[in-house]
């Protein structure tokens, strides 16, 4: 064995006999590891879970479940709008309510794609095994909250 490897040991035993192993947070529990369960990033996995963070595709994932959340309330606002002016008796009004619609699904599109953007890049981040998120149709999105 190399020298540095007899001073090592030499000084993890001296330290263990001084007792400055003594009260480690931990001491005799066991170490919650399974070799089964192991991959090449269990240990940093391990370290971000015991301090409370996350591995950086879940907090993506997080702020694209977030915006997507955002985007269905900005659509329904819109639908809502829409609708709202389509009622109305006044032939100016829904022509207007028209206008209106046809911009927000411009406004919508554009967000769409930004964040379908978003969507097929995380999608090719996620760990094997991680289900892909769907990509959004607008056009689907539209026709599910007019029916709710």
């Amino acid at each position: 064995m190399p020298d540095w490897a007899n001073y090592v040991d030499k000084a993890i035993r001296e330290a263990m006999e001084a007792g400055e192993f003594d009260n480690l947070p931990g001491q005799g529990k066991p170490f919650a590891w399974k070799p089964e369960d192991a991959d090449e990033n269990w240990l940093a996995n391990k370290i971000l879970k015991d301090n409370d963070l996350a591995p950086h595709w879940i907090m993506e994932s997080k702020d694209l479940d977030a915006k997507m959340v955002a985007l269905v309330k900005q659509v329904r606002q819109a639908l809502r709008a829409y609708e709202a002016t389509q009622a109305s008796a006044a032939i100016m009004e829904r022509i207007r309510g028209e206008g209106a619609w046809k911009q927000a699904q411009q406004s919508l599109t554009a967000t769409v794609a930004k964040l379908n953007s978003e969507i097929v890049t995380w999608n090719l981040k996620a760990p094997t095994g991680v289900q892909h998120k769907p990509l959004v149709q607008l056009p689907d999105l539209i026709q599910r909250l007019r029916n709710s």
